[in-house]
């Protein structure tokens, strides 16, 4: 795939030669160019085959290129995340194994249009998230199965390089929510979505726009942000009424039950629908990939492990030359 090839088109005439604009993003965001990514790549995939703990993974250019950029191109951060990412896809099966898009209950909550991509804001280059909230069932389902949805759709769009490097814009309409959509949540799925998963997973998420927010999701919401970074906090905006967001989102981007030109979301979920079967099978081979969960401080069965380039921490010392920030 191209650089700039994409399912996803932005909503509208972009400023400039889209690919231009993902080079001038990776240039001066991420640090990249040729490179530093050639160099980074074949320095990863040497510390995969010389980590005793990873005993399969996805080597491909696109697959390391997620840490890699998440990280801004700092190789002991790039390797320390993909050893969190393998070790949490194994920790909670319930939320990673299998993510079909053809499994009957995933296929309920995308048909639901519960979350999918509507588009890319040509100004950033990113593409834009939107979720229903009041379209979960949560008498059915509970937060594993809301987990999923989010792993499935970031899995999916996270295969796309302009993902990679322009990052995720995430909307959600609260409207109409209930106490059901609150209280299908366990502590334990709490702590372990935000102090793991965010961590783990290599999304560059710019933007979080929340829209009418019921009061009696006001503590559980200040709950979530205390385990959120000052970073993560400053990209959080709140909004009282739709009216407010489409001040804020391109109208070429909001769907049309939202008072915008796009597509409806039934229209748009079809297409996303069409995208997701298209990556089924890389989906599904994700879980081919297997790490050791041993402690690495008590079990080290690598070589260079006892000349003291395997550190706690997942990181190779020899690496740390490299990085880059």
């Amino acid at each position: 795939m191209e650089r700039g090839q994409t399912f996803f088109p932005s909503a509208g005439p972009p400023e400039g030669d889209f690919v231009a604009q993902l080079d001038e993003i990776a240039r001066t965001e991420l640090r990249e160019d040729e490179q530093v990514r050639n160099q980074s790549l074949a320095r990863m995939r040497e510390w995969i085959a010389k980590n005793g703990r990873i005993r399969r993974c996805r080597t491909d250019d696109r697959f390391l290129l997620r840490f890699l950029r998440v990280k801004k191109f700092s190789i002991p951060g790039a390797c320390e995340m993909l050893e969190k990412y393998l070790m949490i896809r194994q920790t909670y099966p319930r939320w990673f194994a299998r993510l079909d898009p053809d499994d009957g209950d995933l296929r309920a909550v995308l048909d639901a249009c519960c979350l999918l991509p509507i588009g890319r804001d040509p100004a950033t280059g990113r593409i834009v998230v939107f979720g229903v909230v009041r379209n979960f069932n949560a008498q059915r389902f509970n937060s594993d199965m809301m987990i999923r949805l989010n792993m499935l759709v970031a899995e999916a769009l996270l295969d796309e390089e302009p993902n990679q490097i322009a990052g995720f814009t995430h909307i959600f309409d609260n409207g109409g929510m209930t106490m059901a959509h609150v209280t299908c949540w366990t502590l334990e799925n709490l702590a372990g979505y935000l102090r793991s998963v965010i961590n783990a997973v290599p999304v560059r998420l710019k933007e979080n726009h929340f829209v009418s927010v019921p009061t009696f999701a006001a503590q559980i919401s200040k709950y979530c942000l205390s385990f959120a970074s000052d970073k993560l906090r400053s990209r959080i905006h709140c909004h009282t009424t739709v009216e407010q967001l489409r001040a804020a989102i391109p109208g070429e981007l909001l769907p049309r039950e939202y008072g915008g030109k796009g597509q409806t979301l039934g229209e748009l979920n079809a297409r996303f629908r069409d995208y997701l079967m298209s990556k089924r099978k890389t989906l599904l081979a994700l879980d081919d990939m297997e790490i050791d969960m041993r402690d690495p401080r008590e079990v080290a069965t690598h070589e260079e492990a006892a000349s003291g380039e395997l550190v706690a921490d997942g990181a190779i010392g020899s690496f740390r030359q490299l990085s880059i920030d």
